[in-house]
């Protein structure tokens, strides 16, 4: 598992301070996880994260300046590797989506998640993963609906038993070492099978292989 064999560089964006102490407490007391800086303002983050690189970004929407979204956007126009988790109060549509266009890979809602899941998400963003809470996973895949002919049905023919069933724990909102618990197997076991899955579909995202799913009948 890449995320137990480094350490992982995580900036946090968040104007509750009172929060981003706590979170930045949490985090700093996990052995993987570095934090490289904490910012109450999307102006500053922006500077640093451009010239810092961090692996993770954890990052409020509402922030006092520009948004979180703005943010996203302005680093990845930089070419920037940094991946963002969006971390809010927000669980409507247009957040959401504006979020998830401007390049962030995993939406976490506040107060449905705890603090340990916090940490767990950021290990799945590091594995590949696209960690949503549950709320907010069903909704995108309620929300999309995919071109059938872009996307032949035959596709999931391929599929074995076993990545039907790690497909629909995910389409529920389990994350991926949820599903491994859920299932009986090794976390490593659940990686394996999303990297076939995402060649037999010819997707490159978990995101995409939820919304293939489905809209496969």
């Amino acid at each position: 598992m890449e995320s137990a064999q480094r350490n992982i560089d995580v900036v946090i964006v968040e104007d509750n301070k009172r929060y981003l102490n706590e979170l930045s407490l949490l985090l700093s007391n996990s052995p993987n996880i570095r934090i490289k800086g904490c910012y109450d303002n999307g102006k500053d983050a922006i500077e640093h994260i451009k010239s810092d690189n961090p692996d993770v970004v954890l990052i409020d929407i509402g922030l006092p300046d520009v948004s979180g979204v703005e943010v996203i956007k302005e680093v990845s126009k930089h070419g920037c590797p940094t991946e963002f988790l969006v971390l809010t109060v927000y669980d409507d549509d247009k957040h959401l989506f504006d979020a998830l266009q401007a390049g962030a890979v995993g939406y976490i809602v506040k107060g449905s998640t705890s603090l340990e899941d916090i940490e767990t998400a950021i290990f799945d963003v590091i594995d590949g993963g696209a960690p949503m809470s549950r709320v907010i996973a069903k909704r995108v895949i309620e929300t999309f609906r995919i071109n059938t002919n872009e996307h032949p049905r035959t596709k999931f023919d391929e599929l074995t038993k076993r990545e039907f069933q790690i497909l629909e724990y995910i389409s529920h909102g389990y994350n991926t070492r949820k599903a491994a618990e859920e299932l009986n197997i090794s976390y490593e076991t659940v990686r394996t099978h999303l990297k076939n899955i995402y060649q037999k579909l010819h997707v490159h995202t978990l995101v995409e292989a939820m919304l293939l799913f489905k809209n496969r009948q």
